[in-house]
């Protein structure tokens, strides 16, 4: 694997969609913009997208089907911020071969997927592109983390917000206990524990209405429980929500 990472999916973080508000979460624009220059500068041939907002099987994972993956901010009042890219479900169904993929009709991607998306497009992706979504039932992680990890010159973005709480007025409500699971996440990620990153307490993931679990746990079948560096480039919850990108493959430059 040529690169994994792990990137947010708030439409608001792209400035053409956040205009003024976006002073409130530059330092996230900023390691979103460093994270997609990572995953392009290692010129992979395929990008796999785990997304937590694709359409659910109760235990299956999906794909997005089609010729091409696509999509716009319409839902976000933009219409015009838009990309396409040729889908790369064949390689992959033939890289997951035995296991179960329910295929997505085409249509438009969710946000979880644009908005990595977005911003591997502006650092200028356009190569074959695979959007996956998350089980209800996420039994096949670690196998699917495996699989994708043998592919030698592909990338996986794993695409995860992380409390949904952490402030009154978020967009889950408000749980002042929030915050604990954003800072033990964080912290075991900058200690090079991945695998204690993605196994919180049950309540307090809970507490938080996070969804960044089921995809970084993916990475974990694929570069192992433990790193030997501090993989995060950046975090903040500027409107109740937390955002961390952090760079997996290759290394972060200090």
């Amino acid at each position: 694997m040529k690169s994994a990472v792990l990137m947010c999916h708030a439409p608001i973080v792209i400035p053409a969609i956040s205009g003024p508000r976006g002073q409130d979460c530059a330092q996230t624009t900023a390691a979103m913009r460093r994270t997609a220059e990572a995953v392009v500068g290692t010129r992979p041939s395929v990008v796999v997208v785990l997304s937590p907002h694709a359409p659910r099987d109760r235990r299956s994972w999906a794909i997005y089907g089609g010729g091409r993956v696509s999509g716009s901010f319409a839902p976000f009042g933009r219409p015009d911020v838009a990309l396409g890219l040729p889908n790369a479900a064949p390689a992959v169904r033939e890289a997951l071969r035995g296991v179960s993929l329910v295929e997505i009709p085409a249509q438009p991607l969710d946000h979880g997927a644009l908005v990595p998306l977005w911003f591997l497009h502006e650092a200028g992706w356009r190569g074959p592109t695979a959007v996956l979504g998350v089980p209800w039932t996420n039994t096949d992680g670690p196998e699917i983390g495996r699989l994708l990890g043998r592919q030698p010159d592909w990338a996986v973005v794993a695409s995860g917000d992380m409390s949904h709480r952490l402030i009154p007025g978020a967009p889950s409500g408000y749980d002042p206990e929030a915050h604990r699971f954003d800072e033990g996440f964080v912290q075991a990620l900058r200690d090079g524990r991945l695998a204690d990153a993605v196994q919180p307490q049950p309540a307090l993931r809970d507490r938080a209405a996070e969804d960044v679990i089921d995809t970084t746990a993916v990475l974990v079948g694929a570069l192992g429980p433990s790193l030997g560096f501090d993989p995060v480039l950046a975090y903040e919850g500027p409107f109740g929500v937390g955002y961390c990108e952090a760079v997996f493959v290759p290394a972060p430059p200090r």
